[in-house]
């Protein structure tokens, strides 16, 4: 297969991906926060997913509802004053860390794509995997683009 049939190939394949927006999980934070409430709840959100825990097991250990927890990590409101150090603790982390800009590390992009590719069959992930692998190698090979 040439490069160019390989790119096109990839390019088809990820634009198809980008409008699957819904597979994206709704309480997830989609753009760079730009602002403080925003910040902390993207902080949040990847902190209890990089936990493997759960909305609704956060919550419980907070002490607030799931949909309270759902709108904090949205951005769409802040916690409390009073249950930022609740937070810290059931998230193993200091208060200070929810306040920092949240990195997109490697292991961030794999967890997401882990629990994107859970909701594929076997042939769908081995299509995806596939795709993706060739689509790395590609990249790797051409880092010009």
């Amino acid at each position: 297969m040439s490069k160019i049939t390989l790119f096109n190939t990839c390019q088809y394949h990820l634009d198809r991906i980008n409008s699957y927006s819904e597979l994206l999980e709704e309480d997830a934070v989609k753009e760079r926060p730009n602002s403080l409430t925003q910040i902390v709840g993207q902080a949040i959100f990847q902190r209890r997913r990089a936990l493997g825990m759960s909305q609704e097991e956060l919550a419980e250990k907070v002490g607030i509802g799931q949909q309270s927890l759902s709108r904090m990590e949205q951005g769409k409101t802040a916690p409390r004053f009073e249950r930022l150090q609740n937070l810290a603790d059931a998230l193993d982390c200091r208060v200070v860390d929810l306040f920092a800009e949240p990195q997109e590390s490697a292991d961030f992009y794999a967890d997401s794509l882990a629990e994107l590719f859970s909701a594929l069959s076997d042939e769908q992930r081995v299509f995806v995997h596939r795709q993706a692998a060739q689509l790395i190698h590609f990249l790797r090979n051409n880092e010009k683009i």
